[in-house]
């Protein structure tokens, strides 16, 4: 072969190679969520700082943040139960009922932790009747949920015809998600605080126990993970019911915000919570996700729905938003799964 030809060659070969790295690369950058959306955040709080002079006040990023921490809690379960390709679409209406309920329980005795527990455990039996619906009677969660999205709505409506104020005055009731774990030099306010606990709680949940492996493991193939002796339906179970009973606590924390329950709070929370989870990186196939790709799409779309109200965009903009990240997290979903395939 003469010089000039394996010089051909040779660039073809490093053209190839080239081509092949930068691949990989994209691949990588589809299939990680988490640098991608962190950049885009940083980005828009920097247009947004340029823009308004309010975004940056501790009140704005306080209220901002604590808004996202209820969409993120929920969200926080709500990856489990994708990631184990199970869905929830009753925690908007549980926004309601379980606010309606937990505030008469408290207005009858008088008692904050009693009332917290009252609305987890209620929260935790809703998500035992979706999780034996689906699993025993092997209905999809997807319909199962829908259909208990009218119910409990519908019970949110009949306990109460408008809301239930609060009577029974307990001092700590609007401090505990209103006031801030610290003041100065910057304040982080309860909400903020608990959505960083219960974070960091269900990362090491997820990341580093048995129980974690398992729900990547019946996500990504419910036969071989029963093969190999994981307890499918009862890890399903538990998935279901930590999802309604973080989407209890952030109905609790907003009658709290609220001093009321009212029976028509939660309208297009569940796509809030789905489309947090969904950019997040998860997959509705199951079997991928990461909770820190759920908090940084949370926060992003929390920071571009404070940013349409202090740049006095049209507020319809914020029932779009949620639509709008879960289509795009499908598309991207549908291009990673795609050149998984090509590659593989």
């Amino acid at each position: 072969m003469s010089v000039e030809g394996i010089q051909a060659s040779e660039s073809a070969l490093e053209r190839g190679t080239t081509g092949t790295a930068l691949r990989e690369l994209a691949i990588r950058a589809l299939a990680a969520n988490e640098l991608p959306l962190l950049v885009i955040n940083v980005a828009l709080w920097i247009y947004l700082a340029t823009h308004s002079k309010v975004f940056w006040t501790n009140r704005n990023i306080g209220v901002m943040l604590s808004s996202v921490s209820m969409v993120a809690i929920t969200a926080i379960g709500m990856t489990l139960l994708i990631i184990a390709r199970e869905v929830d679409l009753s925690v908007g209406s549980m926004q309601a009922f379980i606010g309606v309920v937990a505030m008469q329980e408290l207005n009858r005795h008088h008692h904050l932790w009693l009332g917290l527990l009252f609305a987890l455990a209620v929260g935790a039996v809703v998500g035992l009747i979706n999780a034996g619906l689906t699993l025993k009677l092997g209905i999809s969660s997807f319909v199962v949920t829908l259909g208990m999205l009218s119910i409990v709505r519908g019970a949110a409506y009949t306990t109460t015809n408008a809301a239930v104020q609060n009577s029974h005055k307990i001092p700590d009731f609007r401090k505990i998600f209103n006031g801030a774990i610290i003041e100065e030099p910057i304040r982080i306010p309860w909400p903020v605080a608990t959505m960083f606990a219960i974070f960091i709680i269900f990362w090491l949940l997820l990341n580093k126990t048995t129980f974690g492996r398992h729900v990547y493991a019946v996500g990504a193939n419910p036969q071989s993970a029963r093969l190999s002796g994981i307890p499918v339906n009862r890890v399903k179970v538990l998935c279901f019911v930590i999802t309604s009973v973080l989407a209890s606590l952030s109905a609790f924390m907003l009658i709290s915000r609220m001093n009321s329950g009212q029976n028509n709070a939660g309208f297009g929370f569940e796509l809030q919570v789905i489309g947090a989870v969904l950019l997040g990186g998860a997959s509705l196939a199951g079997g991928k996700g990461t909770l820190l790709g759920t908090l940084l799409a949370a926060v992003l779309l929390g920071t571009l729905n404070n940013g349409i109200t202090l740049l006095g965009k049209n507020p319809s903009w914020q029932t779009a938003v949620p639509g709008i990240a879960i289509l795009v997290a499908v598309f991207l979903d549908s291009v990673r799964r795609r050149v998984a395939r090509e590659e593989g």
